[in-house]
């Protein structure tokens, strides 16, 4: 019944959103981890770290080839800038994140994702990949009902929101959800997340 009621949400958000003064949404942030395991967090260098990484390794390699060519000079800096800089690729995000509004694929066993569900959108759906089940848990961030006519906006509070759960992927709407505390197998099948079901502020 409850996704009956999310698909119904989800069609009106597109007829609302025409006549709605201002659009609703709700931000939350998804958490995932292991619950089979005691999670190691990897240590990950900040873009800041990565940039200073960078001037030390060109000093050096500057000092490494000051007596070679004039050539060799000028390049060894920019190369050992590019190294440095690629660690930025791999250090700032070890997982996948959100591939439109369709899915947050987890290929890490542990981490988190924040994402908006609009009225017209809804929220993405979760997709495990990791190879492990991993526990689900959802943390209000932000809100706000759609208005209509013109009215103006109208901000939902962590205490006020409602979670329900839906998504839609490339079969249509999905029946399984990823609630509260629930645990998720990677089986890279999709699940429903959670939004604030009072974000659609349909009057009455």
């Amino acid at each position: 019944m409850q996704r009956i009621v999310a698909g119904l949400l989800l069609g009106l958000g597109f007829v609302s959103s025409a006549f709605a003064g201002v659009q609703g949404f709700s931000t939350i942030k998804v958490n995932w981890s292991d619950p089979s395991a005691a999670v190691t967090v990897v240590p990950t260098m900040s873009t800041y770290a990565t940039l200073l990484l960078a001037v030390l390794l060109a000093l050096l390699v500057f000092r490494v080839f000051r007596k070679r060519s004039l050539l060799a000079r000028a390049i060894a800096p920019l190369a050992a800038v590019g190294v440095a800089a690629s660690f930025v690729v791999v250090t700032e995000q070890p997982i996948a994140g959100i591939s439109g509004q369709s899915a947050i694929g987890v290929s890490s066993c542990a981490g988190s994702e924040t994402y908006t569900a609009t009225d017209s959108t809804g929220p993405p759906c979760f997709v495990n990949t990791c190879g492990s089940p991993v526990t689900v848990s959802y943390t209000f961030i932000d809100g706000q009902k759609a208005s209509f006519f013109g009215s103006g906006p109208i901000p939902i509070t962590a205490e006020a929101c409602t979670f329900d759960y839906a998504c839609k992927d490339d079969s249509g709407l999905v029946s399984e959800a990823a609630t509260q505390d629930a645990i998720v197998p990677s089986d890279g099948k999709s699940y429903a997340m959670a939004y604030c079901s009072e974000q659609y502020g349909l009057p009455g």
